[in-house]
């Protein structure tokens, strides 16, 4: 599946101009001028899946509660990703894992294939080889990161570490090609996905070893990485680019559900809420409601001090005095099927790029490293750089000093941090993941109340693969499923 670009990619100046065959035979993957091509179509997939990835992500992060019986998935914590084609649906799409599993498997044969090739035959074999190594590795991250177990080509279970180590060596390798290349502006024409391929690739890296543990290793990748910096999933209008995939591109996308308040159980009126919290998988207590680290609606830092959360962590809001808005996380009342409720403005258009590798994120693997290093002046100084590039208060005075005396106090300020400067980029649903001592998932328990729909709330915290996935793959069974990972991070499912 994942090879049906490669005719027609053929003769496109850029990855925008993309429009897909039925099918192409097997000869014309074998010729040498169609390498850029297939690594095109390697890179496209992955961008497709992505942005679908990102619209899935924005519920397990808490963002949406759904008003109607319409396309309101992303917001009930599946605990199976939803197959299909990324593109299948126009704005309300859910479908992302597929691609993504066809954009490694296929990159990793083109890999091979373009190796087998001399630079007579591919004078550009060392960029085709650095841009399908990395691509491979960043499907494996997202993989790593947010499933319970995976496997590879038929092969064994592999536990979220396996599977991030494997991604890890497929950016070293990437790494070493780029050593041969020199550094240069990945895209097609205009260099817009990233103007530096190196630091896209030690960004990447930084990731991945951030999630899986290594903060010294990921501080020192995010260290490469220069504050503005931002690599793209780059997504278009209109037929060319096939990968429309809506993230909340509109008030007209966002009608199936709206932005999300603080996590709370339903008491009366016209309040949203939910009909129960669960246990905190952790301490094995109920969990408090509202829930803390949720709810978007007018966040805000204290101005004097840059506290944005409380010592029991409940978000800073435009409610308290002597606040300033959060500008990052911006929305406006819109109408949605439930009546006027917030929707988002993170995105205003199919069109708008979604930040994949973001310096901020740097900057914020940098500060939890030093924290768990113990320099915690360090690590405040890092949530600062974040806070001076959107020109918001800074962490000072009796917030600064509480933070000095407490490990715990900076980790709260940078789980806080991400949840805004990351907000909507599909990277908060890995930091919850990560840290289930304080962050909530529903698991299973409890529904939307107050909406039409009220459809359950599932079981969804790290995924299960496909169910045919453990099927088909003979070192499988449907008992393998949900055992990879830590029972706090595991699903729940039947």
């Amino acid at each position: 599946m994942g090879i049906v670009a490669v005719a027609a990619l053929a003769g496109c100046d850029s990855l925008l101009e993309v429009d897909l065959p039925d099918a192409v035979t097997e000869s014309a993957l074998e010729l040498p001028s169609t390498a850029g091509t297939q690594v095109n179509s390697v890179m496209a997939a992955f961008e497709c899946s992505y942005s679908g990835f990102t619209l899935n992500a924005a519920g397990y992060e808490d963002n949406f509660q759904r008003t109607s019986g319409v396309a309101g998935v992303y917001s009930e914590y599946a605990d199976t990703p939803t197959s299909g084609e990324c593109d299948s649906g126009a704005g309300y799409s859910s479908t992302w894992i597929d691609g993504l599993l066809i954009s490694r498997a296929e990159g990793s044969k083109i890999y091979d294939r373009i190796t087998n090739w001399t630079v007579a035959e591919v004078p550009n074999r060392e960029k085709y080889l650095a841009q399908t190594a990395l691509y491979v590795g960043l499907t494996l991250d997202v993989l790593g990161e947010h499933f319970c177990e995976m496997t590879v080509d038929s092969g064994p279970l592999m536990t979220p570490e396996e599977t991030l180590t494997l991604a890890e060596t497929w950016v070293n390798t990437a790494l070493e090609h780029i050593q041969v290349t020199g550094d240069y502006a990945l895209d097609v024409t205009s260099g817009r996905i990233a103007p530096s391929i190196e630091q896209m690739a030690y960004g990447a890296r930084a990731r991945i070893r951030w999630a899986k543990g290594d903060l010294a290793g990921a501080a020192e990748d995010a260290a490469r990485v220069n504050n503005n910096f931002v690599a793209y999933v780059l997504r278009e209008e209109g037929e060319d680019r096939r990968n429309t995939v809506a993230v909340f591109a509109s008030p007209a996308q966002q009608a199936a559900g709206f932005l999300q308040g603080p996590v709370k159980i339903f008491q009366s009126g016209s309040e949203h809420g939910i009909s129960a919290l669960g246990n905190n998988p952790v301490t094995g207590q109920p969990w408090p409601n509202p829930v803390p680290f949720t709810g978007y609606h007018n966040l805000a830092i204290e101005s004097s001090t840059g506290r944005a959360v409380t010592a029991d962590g409940y978000p800073i809001t435009t409610s308290a005095a002597g606040t300033v808005a959060d500008n990052r996380v911006r929305h406006q009342i819109g109408n949605v099927a439930g009546g006027s409720n917030p929707i988002t403005l993170k995105y205003t258009s199919f069109s708008d790029d979604i930040p994949l590798i973001n310096w901020l994120e740097m900057r914020l693997i940098q500060a939890e490293a030093a924290n768990v290093a113990g320099d915690r002046q360090t690590a405040v100084d890092f949530v600062n750089e974040v806070r001076a590039a959107a020109n918001l208060p800074l962490v000072q005075g009796s917030y600064l000093a509480e933070a000095l005396a407490s490990a715990d106090v900076v980790e709260d300020m940078i789980i806080e941090e991400r949840r805004r400067a990351l907000w909507l980029e599909g990277r908060f649903w890995a930091t919850k993941i990560l840290n289930t001592d304080k962050l909530w998932f529903p698991r299973d328990v409890g529904t939307w109340v107050n909406t039409s729909a009220q459809p359950p709330l599932s079981g969804g915290v790290r995924l299960l693969m496909p169910q045919n996935e453990y099927q088909i793959n003979p070192n499988l069974s449907l008992a393998s499923r949900g055992t990879g990972c830590a029972p706090e991070q595991a699903p729940v499912f039947n």
